[in-house]
């Protein structure tokens, strides 16, 4: 039997402020990814930030305990801590707003809530992982000029980090169909570490094809994983009531 391998594995050695880009398209489940390396990080003793721009709480914990991270039991745990970018009155302590932003506001605010999370959890001792949902919703909401400046942003201030001993990674996710292609490009030249995702549904089955494309050591080889889904063969009746 073929061992089940963490896509970590497949990327090689993650430097330090390591970007991944995770990229998927409209038909696939690779967002999923994310989670699941936040997960696998805490299980190894680590931390995890989420940022989520994408959706209201509950659906964000309701979609990250899909893909098996359960944020409330880990928030409440002090493994995980959330940076919500929505107005909303919630009773978590490791849930933390920005405020009311916009193109000139959004970055100096979140970089000040993210530095309030370092103090308060002493993420200078730990390792951290960044997963930030999503690119796609960040760039409809605040255009394309201050997507790039985040990302150049967070390359400059991830150097500055580095050199105070600080160790994380972050994991980038953004329906690639949702934003130019031009953008896209410059995303993954940017990025250290690409993972490519291809939902792709067949007449007889869902594929799910994961193109490992992009990583740093000398060891690293691109991959493609492949994930088929078959179909259920149903009777008409038990989907559409008959006439």
């Amino acid at each position: 039997m073929v061992r089940i391998r963490s896509v970590k594995e497949y990327l090689g050695k993650i430097i330090s402020a390591g970007i991944l880009l995770l990229s998927y398209n409209q038909y696939s489940l690779g967002w999923k990814i994310g989670a699941r390396l936040a997960k696998e990080e805490i299980d190894l003793g680590g931390f995890a930030l989420l940022t989520n721009i994408a959706v209201p709480f509950r659906k964000f914990c309701e979609r990250m305990e899909a893909a098996g991270l359960d944020v409330i039991q880990e928030g409440e745990k002090g493994n995980l801590a959330v940076i919500h970018v929505f107005k909303e009155d919630l009773p978590y302590s490791f849930v933390y707003e920005v405020g009311e932003v916009d193109e000139s506001t959004f970055i100096p605010k979140y970089v000040e809530v993210k530095k309030k999370i370092v103090m308060e959890y002493g993420l200078d001792k730990r390792k951290v992982i960044h997963v930030f949902g999503t690119l796609d919703t960040f760039y409809e909401r605040f255009g394309e000029d201050v997507t790039k400046k985040l990302f150049m942003a967070r390359l400059r201030a991830g150097e500055e980090l580095v050199k105070k001993g600080f160790q994380f990674w972050d994991v980038l996710i953004v329906n690639r169909d949702s934003i130019p292609k031009e953008l896209h490009s410059w995303m993954v030249s940017i990025s250290d570490y690409v993972i490519m995702t291809q939902g792709i549904l067949k007449e007889n089955e869902f594929v799910e094809n994961i193109a490992i494309i992009k990583g740093l050591s000398k060891e690293f080889k691109p991959v493609v994983l492949q994930v088929r889904t078959p179909t259920i063969l149903v009777p008409l009746e038990r989907i559409y009531q008959t006439l």
